[in-house]
């Protein structure tokens, strides 16, 4: 399972007070106060492990978004600094449609400059860590990884 369900699982019903396993207890069954405390503990339990899916599928989504968002990111920087930077050659040699030429040639070298500034490597360094550490897939981890990689190469180049 995942690292939230582990850390859970640490957690042990009988450390809980007898307050928290009635307030787990009552989102699983209406009336603890009927129940006796070992079904007040089993329900308590299931309330635990059910908030641990929920956390587990809250951090896949999470990881899901950044790995999406640093997937545009690298489109939209690999676009205006490999593409747009000469706009005579554009995409396979061809030259842009006059309606892409309207990239500022200011803005772009604006762009490249600043890049750096916003991205920096403990910020990207921080983006693989998250995204391996959340993932059970890895190669969804080192997918984002090479995505981080060609955010920083084409910041360099």
């Amino acid at each position: 399972k995942q690292w939230y369900q582990r850390r859970v699982r640490g957690l042990h019903v009988n450390q809980l007070s007898t307050e928290e396993q009635r307030e787990l207890a009552s989102c699983i069954a209406p009336d603890t106060d009927k129940c006796s405390a070992v079904q007040r503990a089993k329900y308590a339990e299931l309330r635990l492990e059910q908030l641990a899916d929920t956390k587990d599928k809250e951090l896949s989504l999470y990881t899901q978004l950044i790995e999406n968002l640093v997937y545009l990111l690298w489109r939209h920087v690999q676009y205006y600094t490999v593409y747009c930077k000469d706009p005579t050659e554009g995409v396979g040699g061809e030259p842009l449609p006059k309606k892409l030429l309207s990239a500022n040639q200011d803005y772009i070298k604006n762009l490249t400059r600043e890049l750096p500034l916003h991205l920096t490597d403990p910020l990207l360094k921080k983006i693989v860590d998250f995204c391996s550490s959340k993932s059970s897939a890895s190669m969804t981890s080192s997918f984002t990884s090479a995505l981080v990689r060609r955010v920083r190469k084409l910041m360099t180049a």
